[in-house]
C-alpha cells in the first residue's frame, strides 16, 4: 500500500452559511462524494473504499483549537494540547518537539524499514531563515525530520519530485526570481504528487493557505483556493486512481469554513479517506486516533 496524507490547515467542517466550502465548485470531490457533501458536521460517508467522517479537534481541552498542539497531535497520536494543559498556536515548544522527536508518523514507519517521504519544496531562503533564528520549523517539518526524511529541495520540484505549499508555484516564483521555476495548474501540481507518492510507503503533503485564506476573510480568494484543492484532488486521482493508494485528507482545527468567526473554530475537521481496494477503515473519531490508524494499516493487513 502507497499511504498519502493530504494535509489542509484550518480547513473544517462547517455550516451552510458563511461557508466558502459550500460555495465553490467543485466537480472532483463531489464525484468521490457523490455530491456536494465536503461541509456540513452530521454528514457521514463510511464504505470499503470511502469515508468522510468529522474528527474532533477539541482535544479535550478547553479554547480554540491551534496549530502546534493540533498538528503535534495528528502526526505522533500523543494528545500535546493535554500534554501542555492549553492549546499552543503556531511551533511547538521544546515538549512538543520531544514529543514530535519521540513519536512522529515518519520515525514510527522508517523503525519499521518504511519508506516514507515529505513531498512539500524548501528553498535555501528557508534555510537562512531558520540559521538566523528568524523562523522555526513547523511540527510537519519536524515530524519529516525525526524520520531522517530529506527535505525536498527546488531541483526535486523542477524534476516534478515535490510540490511547493501554495500548489502552483506562484509564491515560489517571488521568491525564488532568479530560478526558471514554471507556473503550473492545481490539477498538473496533483498529478506529480501522484507520481511521486507512487514510490513510497507513506507520503504526506501540506498546505497552509487555507489557513491563510481562512484569516484573511476574502470570500471571492477563499472560494477561488477551494476549487484550486479540487482540482489538486483531480490531478492527484488522475495518476492513483488504479494504483494500490489509499488517502487521507484532514486538517488540524478549522478556519475557513466559517466565516462569522475571525480565526480558528471550534469545529470538526474532515477525515475523507479513499482507497482503490477494499479496506476496513480504523475508527478515527479524534485527531490523536489518526497517526495510530495509519500505522496500523501501512504495517498490517488491512484489506477485507
Amino acid at each position: 500500500m502507497h499511504f498519502v496524507m493530504i494535509f489542509l490547515d484550518g480547513f473544517g467542517l462547517g455550516g451552510d452559511r458563511d461557508n466558502p466550502i459550500m460555495a465553490a465548485h467543485t466537480p472532483y470531490i463531489d464525484e468521490l462524494l457523490g455530491g456536494h457533501y465536503l461541509w456540513g458536521q452530521e454528514r457521514r460517508i463510511e464504505s470499503e473504499q470511502l469515508i468522510l467522517i468529522p474528527l474532533d479537534a477539541s482535544l479535550d481541552v478547553t479554547g480554540i483549537p491551534q496549530s502546534a498542539t493540533g498538528q503535534t497531535t495528528l502526526w505522533t497520536g500523543v494528545n500535546g494540547a493535554k500534554t501542555l494543559g492549553f492549546h499552543l498556536n503556531a511551533y511547538p515548544n521544546e515538549k512538543l518537539a520531544e514529543i514530535i522527536k519521540e513519536k512522529s508518523i515518519f520515525k514510527q514507519l522508517a523503525d519499521q524499514g518504511k519508506k516514507v517521504t515529505f513531498a512539500n519544496t524548501f528553498t535555501s531562503h528557508y534555510d537562512e531563515t531558520i540559521a538566523s533564528g528568524k523562523r522555526r520549523h513547523t511540527a510537519s517539518t519536524l515530524s519529516a525530520l525525526a524520520g531522517g526524511v530529506p527535505l525536498r529541495r527546488i531541483e526535486d520540484l523542477l524534476q516534478g519530485k515535490g510540490v511547493y505549499q501554495d500548489m502552483t508555484n506562484e509564491i515560489l516564483r517571488e521568491l525564488e526570481q532568479e530560478a526558471d521555476i514554471p507556473l503550473i495548474t492545481a490539477y498538473e501540481a496533483g498529478k506529480n504528487l501522484g507520481r511521486l507518492a507512487l514510490d513510497y510507503d507513506f507520503t504526506l503533503y501540506e498546505f497552509f493557505q487555507t489557513d491563510v485564506r481562512g484569516h484573511k476573510q476574502d470570500w471571492e480568494k477563499a472560494v477561488a483556493l477551494i476549487e484550486q484543492i479540487d482540482g489538486f484532488i483531480g490531478g492527484f486521482m488522475s495518476v492513483v486512481r488504479h494504483e494500490d493508494v489509499t488517502w487521507l485528507l484532514t486538517s488540524d482545527h478549522g478556519n475557513i469554513e466559517d466565516f462569522s468567526v475571525k480565526g480558528h473554530t471550534q469545529n470538526p475537521v474532515p477525515a475523507l479517506g479513499w482507497s482503490n481496494k477494499p479496506l476496513e477503515w480504523p475508527q478515527w473519531e479524534r485527531l490523536e486516533d489518526v497517526t495510530p490508524g495509519i500505522v496500523r494499516m501501512i504495517l498490517g493487513t488491512r484489506e477485507l
